[in-house]
């Protein structure tokens, strides 16, 4: 008894710590890969071209890089030990069967293709069905990143009750997705175990037969093959929510996967394309037709062809929806021509390196875009080593240095999300600023003064008048007015 005794007490001891190991070393690897992926997807994202954005919703991705990567991590977790304890209990069992007793073992195990079946079904329909609710959380998702981004516009027109029914439809379709996955999962988890238990009622009816007619078994025999059918036969059944978590984890890998495995049209990390080893800054449209990939029955842009000298300011000039600013991105290459080419010093810009392309480029935009940081980083943005001298003459050329020296923190003032601390004019020069200190050779402006009162638009104009080849994308309103600085 004491030699018993001992034998399970080690095996208890044994059992913590396999246990332990079992489920930390399973967390931890999934740990590491989810990670992994959550940085393979994120890099390629940061990969993709602009087109690929306009046709891609921002709240989406947000929604997969945490959601869907979360579902995956379940699937790869603690759920892949737990299966494969209860899968190779499972094995183990009828093993123990077939040793003991392979008749009744047999007969038992004949009916298991229908469990398997059933387990193939689920796999299957789960993994669909997943992906489709995924989809529509996703979208679901952009619409609430979409309304709480742009929540003072929504309280000023008093748009909340709108917005939530719009939120709420959208919950609706992947509420169903969600509800006919769990009539799935109900209906095959109550197939399975009833195949389970007509596998108990057969065993006893087989099992008597052979140890009261046949006399082939003993009862001792009939109950250890029992046992260990039954056992393994129960984690199997046991295992059954490890496959919704397996089938979920790859509706939402199948998702993020097709994303990462997605070939950009320009790839904007890439380290193909050579430079020049000499800049002068002449650009030239050659019979350039464009349209954009989300509008593709709408021409933008013509068989234009021109010419900008270097040193030469030119100014774009035309109605609203007339091409200006899809202009300056073809220049920077955020998109490239349905037909015709864009040149840079008698060079097809596709054939450049585009990190080096966009480097020499500054860019305000009619809307400037400030990170949720201090006002020194976002200047400090637009050039990785610019030092605190570089900063300061940036904002004293944008006239963005007297405001900034009267906050409280000065350049570390931090601007806010979006920059909601800052005012439309101070974000605006700010950005200036951020263009400016790059020293760029090519200065791109999409109404850049636009948010500026008379006395700041007239200084920074002239600030910006001294800088070599200035492109100024402005509207028809502000010609003469910009013009006239020039």
């Amino acid at each position: 008894m004491i030699y018993f005794a001992s034998s399970y007490a080690g095996t208890g001891f044994a059992v913590l710590v396999l246990g332990y190991l079992q489920i930390c070393l399973w967390v931890m690897s999934a740990a590491h890969q989810t990670q992994q992926i959550r940085k393979a997807y994120f890099r390629k994202i940061m990969r993709m071209d602009i087109g690929w954005f306009d046709c891609t919703s921002v709240g989406e991705l947000n929604t997969r890089i945490s959601d869907d990567v979360n579902k995956i991590n379940d699937a790869i977790a603690d759920q892949v030990a737990i299966f494969i304890q209860r899968f190779t209990t499972f094995v183990c069992g009828f093993l123990l069967g077939f040793v003991r007793g392979w008749k009744l073992t047999l007969v038992i195990i004949a009916v298991s293709p229908l469990i398997g079946i059933g387990a193939g079904i689920i796999g299957l329909s789960v993994a669909k069905l997943t992906g489709l609710e995924l989809k529509a959380y996703a979208k679901a998702g952009a619409i609430a990143d979409e309304v709480l981004s742009s929540i003072r516009t929504v309280s000023a027109f008093g748009g909340e009750k709108k917005e939530v029914e719009r939120y709420n439809k959208n919950l609706v379709f992947a509420q169903n997705w969600g509800i006919r996955k769990g009539i799935i999962m109900g209906f095959f988890t109550g197939y399975i175990w009833c195949i389970i238990f007509l596998c108990y009622a057969l065993a006893f009816w087989y099992g008597s037969k052979l140890v009261l007619e046949d006399k082939e078994y003993s009862a001792g025999t009939l109950l250890q093959v029992f046992l260990g059918v039954l056992i393994g036969a129960l984690n199997l059944g046991q295992a059954a929510p490890c496959l919704e978590a397996f089938a979920t984890g790859r509706g939402a890998a199948t998702n993020i996967f097709e994303t990462i495995d997605e070939k950009p049209k320009i790839d904007c990390m890439s380290e193909d394309g050579y430079k020049l080893d000499k800049v002068r800054g002449e650009i030239e449209f050659h019979n350039v037709t464009f349209h954009y990939p989300s509008r593709p029955d709408v021409k933008i842009l013509d068989n234009l062809s021109m010419v900008i000298k270097p040193g030469e300011t030119t100014a774009f000039v035309g109605p609203s929806g007339a091409g200006k600013s899809t202009t300056i991105q073809l220049i920077q290459r955020f998109y490239d021509p349905t037909e015709g080419m864009v040149t840079l010093d008698g060079h097809d810009i596709r054939s450049l390196n585009i990190q080096w392309l966009r480097s020499l480029m500054g860019v305000v935009e009619q809307e400037p875009v400030l990170f949720s940081t201090t006002i020194a980083e976002n200047i400090s943005y637009g050039r990785e080593d610019a030092t605190m001298e570089d900063i300061v003459r940036a904002a004293k050329e944008a006239n963005a240095y007297n405001f900034i020296m009267d906050l409280p923190l000065q350049f570390d003032t931090l601007v806010g999300e979006g920059g909601g601390q800052m005012s439309g004019g101070q974000k605006q020069r700010i950005a200036i600023a951020r263009a400016l200190v790059r020293n760029p050779k090519i200065l791109l402006l999409d109404m850049a003064t636009s948010a500026l009162d008379n006395e700041s638009e007239a200084t920074v104009q002239k600030t910006l008048s001294k800088v070599g080849n200035v492109i100024l994308c402005i509207y028809v309103i502000f010609i003469f007015y910009f013009l006239s600085y020039f």
